[in-house]
């Protein structure tokens, strides 16, 4: 049975959201204005996510509180190129999957945030999408 993983057991919600929604109101210097994508998923919340779900449960309620504020952090616009922040998650990823990088496949790409966010997360990322305007604008 595989442990269970930070995302089976709490995520910061709240924090996320009122990040993701921030992030969905940048109207300039945001990647996402490079291409008007009608279902865009907000960057903020693909990270968490994809972080949550790939590290493991907290042990205790110190590690709980601490890596729920790490994720509250890191989901915020201007900590989405903080090196420090993405070195450390990428080392707890590294950790949690014995050394080696997960693969991540997000069949049905759409705007990227999915790839983008796993490759920033250090993970080995494929993409790919049935409609050929994502497969273009991807390409971009």
């Amino acid at each position: 049975m595989k442990d269970k993983r930070f995302i089976e057991e709490t995520f910061p919600v709240k924090e996320v959201s009122i990040e993701s929604v921030k992030e969905k109101n940048i109207r300039h210097g945001h990647i996402s204005t490079l291409h008007i994508w009608w279902a865009r998923r907000p960057l903020a919340s693909s990270r968490a996510t994809n972080y949550a779900a790939i590290v493991p449960a907290p042990k205790n309620i110190d590690e709980w509180n601490e890596r729920r504020d790490f994720l509250s952090e890191f989901s915020k616009w201007e900590n989405s190129l903080n090196r420090s922040m993405i070195e450390r998650a990428r080392k707890e990823i590294l950790l949690a999957n014995g050394g080696k990088p997960p693969k991540v496949l997000d069949p049905f790409g759409g705007g990227g945030a999915i790839p983008l966010e796993t490759l920033r997360l250090g993970c080995e990322t494929y993409s790919n999408d049935l409609n050929p305007v994502a497969v273009l604008a991807a390409g971009l």
